[in-house]
């Protein structure tokens, strides 16, 4: 059940969206597939005033060769995705962090867009109104203390999307379109570094477009989940290796993903890569699984991952 009233308007164009987002004086959101939103509107995590359904706008559903680019419209659904063929030939990272996005029903609801404004998560944070009142209201609903770290004056929710950790390591760049124009920028511009305001958005900015390189890369993604299906990463890894470059990125264990270059051979430097990403961690006990397990499951899954896609590729 959603705790709140709000209208539903469905847009054909991005214009409109705006235009509407403009009235509503910023208290709307934007709904492209929903698994992110509509379940935080009903814990009353978010009550807006308006939804406005991205939907049927055509334009941002199609995936186009431009040469040095692939353009993944935001409106792509992750299903849809993982089945072309330019994702398949050329980025395997990204095609398995796919296949391993929730089940395949959410896949077929899910944007790729959506996937990458989903909000940061906490087992403190995503519960009921009711219980959240009980406990005491955090710093990311406007509280004055985390309940997760007593004491602390940051917020440590975890930013849970599969898809950006592979994206992170295919150097991939975002457009958005808001009312004031576009703007192009690297992936890692997107985020503040801060979990109770994790994204770099103007009011009223869509996602329009993800661009990754065309390039052949072999690559690939490891989760740490408890079920096979349907969880976000406790932790995710992921690995991508093109013109003698590696990168190897890790994200669900903070605000955003972690991104490492791995020197030549790969196997014998992932060691080192994986030393700088510990460096910059700072789990805490706000999931179902243990922080120093989770922090140690880094250099095993990244030595795991890439031992994998480099004997693969002989």
């Amino acid at each position: 059940m959603i705790t709140s009233r709000f209208e539903y308007i469905r847009v054909k164009d991005v214009e409109e969206a705006h235009r509407l987002f403009t009235e509503f004086e910023g208290q709307a959101v934007y709904l492209s597939g929903g698994s992110d939103l509509v379940p935080r509107m009903k814990l009353g995590l978010q009550k807006p005033k308006a939804v406005i359904d991205l939907k049927s706008i055509d334009s941002l559903k199609s995936v186009e060769d431009q040469g040095d680019w692939i353009r993944i419209g935001s409106l792509v659904t992750l299903f849809d995705l993982k089945r072309n063929q330019l994702v398949r030939n050329l980025l395997p990272a990204l095609q398995e962090s796919l296949e391993a996005t929730s089940c395949e029903t959410l896949q077929m609801r899910g944007t790729i867009g959506g996937n990458l404004v989903q909000d940061c998560r906490c087992l403190f944070y995503n519960q009921s109104e009711f219980w959240r009142k009980s406990k005491g209201f955090c710093l990311k609903m406007g509280g004055g203390k985390c309940n997760a770290v007593p004491g602390a004056k940051n917020c440590f929710a975890n930013y849970c999307s599969d898809n950006a950790i592979s994206l992170f390591t295919l150097t991939a760049q975002l457009e958005l379109l808001g009312p004031n124009g576009s703007r192009r920028i690297p992936l890692d511009e997107l985020y503040t570094n801060k979990s109770d305001n994790p994204f770099n958005l103007q009011p009223g900015e869509i996602i329009t477009s993800v661009f990754v390189p065309k390039k052949k890369t072999i690559g690939g993604y490891e989760k740490l989940r408890i079920r096979g299906a349907i969880d976000y990463p406790l932790l995710g890894v992921a690995f991508s290796f093109a013109d003698g470059v590696g990168r190897l990125a890790a994200g669900a264990i903070g605000p955003k993903p972690i991104v490492a270059e791995v020197a030549q051979p790969p196997q014998d430097n992932i060691g080192q890569a994986a030393e700088g990403i510990l460096k910059q961690v700072t789990p805490v006990n706000n999931t179902v699984v243990d922080r120093d397990y989770r922090k140690r499951m880094i250099p095993i899954l990244a030595e795991r991952l890439v031992n994998k896609v480099m004997e693969g590729a002989k």
